[in-house]
């Protein structure tokens, strides 16, 4: 199986560019020209969350619009960006406002894709409620090897202003990754930057951003303004699963 990652696109439409000083509408688009000419062709694709910068309907009818040139099924994972009522309207179409976290599994060829919604309503950092983790736990416990796509990354990627804002509590969450051997992969996004860390049996990878990349050290301006983005390209994640396990490299875009 191929997925391909692409995370934290950070959409506004086209008269609202630039966000952080880069045209994140015409990365991603970019993005989806590269990614319709894999080959191998991707399984399908993840997007792990951050979405939209705004939260806003003309913002998520914009990236609707980008990803209607995807070639491939596209799944999405919440980011604290996201606005899931709004999400919910405009991308999956449902006709009543509804706020309800958006968490599901799929199969793929042979394998079981984990979509988990780590948003805390109001807040940067990331939490799962019992309610998710038992559904999770659950999940985990069928037979096909298994991948989760998540937003906030469940550990320190060792950036301190990065880390004060990843899951909160991830005890449980951990616990019951070690606990099931079938779990390979996490998928995050978050922090826009490649980070891999090893649990008991699975590795978390967090991606670089499709839309703007973040400093590890911010700038302070002489004005007191904090800037956290980088002039780096966008970038996403590709990673290939078979019986004997998993390969991943980072494709860059074109500045």
């Amino acid at each position: 199986m191929r997925i391909v990652q692409l995370s934290d696109p950070h959409i506004v439409p086209a008269d609202r560019q630039p966000v952080h000083g880069q045209d994140t509408l015409g990365r991603l688009r970019a993005a989806i020209d590269a990614v319709n000419v894999l080959s191998p062709s991707p399984d399908l694709v993840v997007m792990t969350g951050d979405q939209i910068n705004d939260g806003s309907e003309d913002s998520y009818r914009a990236i609707k619009d980008v990803l209607s040139y995807l070639r491939f099924p596209c799944h999405m994972a919440i980011g604290n960006h996201d606005y899931r009522p709004v999400f919910r309207r405009i991308m999956l179409e449902e006709s009543v406002a509804n706020s309800a976290p958006y968490y599901y599994a799929l199969e793929r060829a042979g394998q079981r894709v984990i979509v988990l919604d780590t948003q805390d309503e109001g807040e940067v950092a990331g939490r799962l409620n019992d309610v998710q983790l038992d559904w999770l736990e659950r999940g985990l416990s069928t037979n096909p090897p298994a991948v989760i796509c998540m937003h906030h990354p469940p550990v320190p990627v060792g950036v301190a202003w990065m880390d004060e804002l990843i899951l909160q509590e991830s005890g449980r969450f951990l616990r019951i990754c070690n606990a099931h051997p079938s779990l390979r992969l996490i998928l995050c996004g978050h922090v826009h930057h490649d980070f891999c860390i090893e649990l008991d049996h699975a590795t978390v990878l967090t991606a670089p951003s499709v839309g703007l990349q973040f400093r590890k050290d911010p700038v302070i301006r002489a004005d007191g303004t904090r800037v956290i983005a980088t002039d780096e390209p966008a970038a996403f994640r590709i990673v290939d699963i078979d019986d004997s396990g998993w390969t991943t490299s980072i494709r860059q875009l074109a500045s």
